[in-house]
């Protein structure tokens, strides 16, 4: 599917440290599972649920809701209680911006519940590998609406209307995975990242998954370029950003990819060390997960954008 024009530029418009890579993160005891969900409002009809994984997204309509992302699988029936302190609106739609189980991991419980799991057509293709050795009982959640094309560097877009409200979703290329979707609520200068945002933590780039440094920061300088002023924006992890928050990002990154092609050969501990690491003090490393070799690796094409898994 190819994409016809892009966002309407002009109108398009916590906090938790990534300890652990999501997929080697122990199970939250009883106690913890009590209140782990925290609701934050964003605008009339947008809010952001902060757990344990990636941040979720919540729009309600006239008459129904959609949820962008679900943390893991066991959260389920705290992301739901969550979701019903602020609407008891059926759930239309869940969104996935991309494939790792902190974002989709309760797509098993919550098709049950919501019309259709709508995504990229990458993030289906890589579930449904990651669930060919399970058994088929715990097989499911897979997206019903997949959109665009295997080569990641054909953009797509697909618009849903609903309720009196219109949404965008839109694929700029391979950044955090080869199957990132931003999701868009222009109408309340709502945007919803996913991954492709790391907000005061280092950013991972999955190069298993074909995520690409080059393409998050063309994707985060493109999108950088037209979020007008007074947007807010759900990052994948941390809190909620505005247009400050991103062109610092932006600028961040593009700082990263400049000191590596003024470096070329270096080893990425040695590009590490040679960094102004203070300079960029808010940009946080996450132990045992993305540290700032782990970063220079990637971004040199050295190495993945993560500490290896024991």
């Amino acid at each position: 599917m190819r994409v016809r024009s892009l966002w309407p530029l002009a109108t398009l418009l916590a906090v938790l440290p990534l300890q652990a890579h999501p997929r080697h993160r122990p199970a939250p005891t009883a106690q913890e599972e009590k209140a782990i969900h925290r609701v934050e409002k964003l605008s009339d009809h947008a809010y952001v649920l902060f757990g344990q994984g990636g941040n979720v997204g919540l729009f309600v309509t006239d008459a129904y809701a959609v949820l962008v992302d679900d943390q893991f699988e066991h959260l389920a029936p705290g992301l739901l209680k969550a979701i019903r302190s602020v609407t008891d609106k059926p759930i239309r739609y869940l969104v996935n911006t991309h494939a790792h189980p902190d974002h989709v991991g309760a797509n098993l419980v919550l098709e049950k519940q919501v019309m259709a799991i709508v995504a990229h057509a990458n993030v289906r293709r890589r579930m449904v590998l990651a669930q060919a050795p399970l058994e088929p009982a715990k097989r499911g959640g897979l997206p019903e609406l997949a959109f665009g094309e295997e080569d990641p560097r054909i953009r797509a877009r697909l618009d849903i209307h609903l309720g009196g409200a219109e949404f965008h979703l839109l694929h700029l290329g391979p950044g955090h995975t080869d199957g990132d979707v931003l999701f868009g609520y222009p109408a309340e200068r709502v945007l919803h990242m996913g991954d492709l945002f790391f907000h005061g933590l280092l950013p991972y780039i999955d190069t298993d998954s074909g995520g690409s440094f080059e393409g998050l920061v063309s994707q985060v300088e493109a999108v950088a370029g037209w979020v007008p002023e007074g947007a807010r924006i759900i990052p994948g992890h941390g809190p909620v950003a505005g247009r400050k928050e991103l062109l610092r990002y932006r600028d961040f990154l593009k700082a990263v990819q400049a000191h590596v092609k003024a470096n070329p050969g270096k080893a990425p501990a040695a590009l590490a060390a040679a960094f102004d690491t203070g300079a960029w003090s808010d940009y946080r490393p996450s132990p045992g997960f993305v540290s700032w070799e782990n970063l220079f690796a990637v971004a040199s094409g050295q190495g993945p954008g993560r500490t290896p898994r024991s």
